[in-house]
């Protein structure tokens, strides 16, 4: 019996109410000295309650579709996947453990090539945001845009990698994924859970990958309402929050690029969706993007302003109708059994409406969860790396 559908939600609610019957019958047939029968109606409770958590947690698991079988749940889901592109699997895809051609100055830094000349880097105009230290290797901030006027505590997290300290990259621009957690979640989650910053530590010590600034973002700053990182019409201006105000105080702040192509991001669930609209919206921003698990429609909060602003919100119809001028690379991740595979075939058809500029990473097992997500972070990072601007020398 798989951990969804109806079989499993039919037991469920059969477990949820013999538990509290069958304690009702049985509680003064219990026999034997005073203590055995206080632990033998304990243990009925406790049965009992644990069949309630067990039917809360099939609701859930229905309604979010975040465990397709028990091997899922068990964290066994299989490969991370291939990475489809023309419609072939992907030759030369930077894999874990795998270099990338030399960079400057011999190491592997990976990004699409040749060293660029010394070119100075034109800091917009402004203060450096303050930012405190987090954690054991992260820096967070409470930040408001001056264009949206959104923001909120700890809306932005940073993690530099350890070459933004070294002496020999004291001239260097570092290029920048943005990353943005699921709705509702916080940046948190990328530094927590996912770990996204220890994987692209370990694979830049593997020379797999360019040694990014990671910058999580949160998505949803209007607490309760979902914008999908939309700017709302007289409300809440979600994406000139992200990709103006959070990223030009990232470049004010930090020692980054200011170049579209050194500017990626990535998003898992909601965050996914954000992250390839945000593409094919700004492309004069950003270069490449990584989406997993995600749509490509926006939802219903999006949908109420009329179809036309629904469609220029989302990215598949960006994609057919509007394609981002300078070019952008987008990967989107997906698997067979996420959303009864419906994710998997909007991620196609993705790639159906732009082959050019869209790969797609596709996995046969796993659902909508961390472990997949997880998973795939090696061959995203190595694709972001591939497809942005490598660290440059800085006069």
């Amino acid at each position: 019996m798989s951990p969804t559908g109806w079989p499993m939600m039919v037991t469920a609610i059969f477990l949820a109410v013999a538990g509290p019957v069958g304690t009702y019958l049985l509680w003064n047939r219990v026999r034997g000295p005073q203590p055995v029968r206080a632990v033998s109606r304990l243990a009925m409770i406790g049965v009992s309650q644990v069949m309630a958590i067990l039917l809360f947690g099939v609701v859930v698991n229905n309604y979010y579709g975040l465990y397709a079988s028990w091997d899922d749940l068990l964290g066994e889901t299989g490969p991370p996947g291939v990475i489809i592109h023309g419609n072939s699997v992907a030759a030369g895809t930077p894999a874990p453990g795998s270099e990338l051609p030399p960079g400057p100055g011999g190491d592997a830094q990976g990004g699409r090539g040749a060293v660029v000349p010394l070119v100075p880097r034109v800091r917009p105009p402004g203060p450096a945001q303050k930012f405190d230290k987090y954690g054991e290797d992260s820096l967070v901030t409470s930040f408001t845009g001056p264009k949206s006027g959104l923001g909120g505590q700890n809306d932005v997290m940073v993690w530099l990698p350890p070459q933004y300290n070294d002496p020999a990259y004291a001239n260097t621009d570092f290029p920048v994924v943005m990353l943005f957690p699921g709705y509702p979640g916080s940046p948190q989650t990328w530094f927590g859970n996912m770990a996204g910053q220890k994987e692209l530590a370990k694979l830049v010590q593997q020379k797999a990958s360019t040694p990014f600034v990671l910058a999580a973002v949160n998505i949803s700053p209007i607490k309760g309402v979902n914008t999908d990182c939309t700017d709302i019409p007289n409300g809440a201006q979600v994406a000139t929050y992200i990709a103006e105000d959070v990223r030009t105080m990232l470049q004010r702040t930090f020692r980054v690029t200011t170049d579209r192509t050194g500017w990626g991001m990535m998003g898992y669930s909601e965050g996914g969706l954000c992250a390839g609209k945000l593409l094919v919206q700004y492309p004069q921003y950003f270069g490449a993007a990584v989406q997993m698990s995600a749509d490509v429609r926006p939802g219903g909060y999006v949908s109420k302003y009329g179809l036309d602003f629904a469609n220029r919100n989302s990215t598949l119809w960006m994609l057919k109708n509007h394609k981002p001028n300078p070019p952008v690379a987008l990967l989107a991740a997906a698997s067979a059994e996420d959303a009864g595979g419906s994710v998997l075939t909007d991620a196609l058809s993705l790639h159906d409406a732009a082959p050019e500029l869209v790969d797609v990473l596709k996995k046969d097992y796993g659902s909508h969860n961390t472990e997949v997500w997880k998973q795939w972070l090696p061959q995203a990072y190595g694709w972001l790396s591939a497809h942005l601007d490598p660290v440059k020398p800085q006069s």
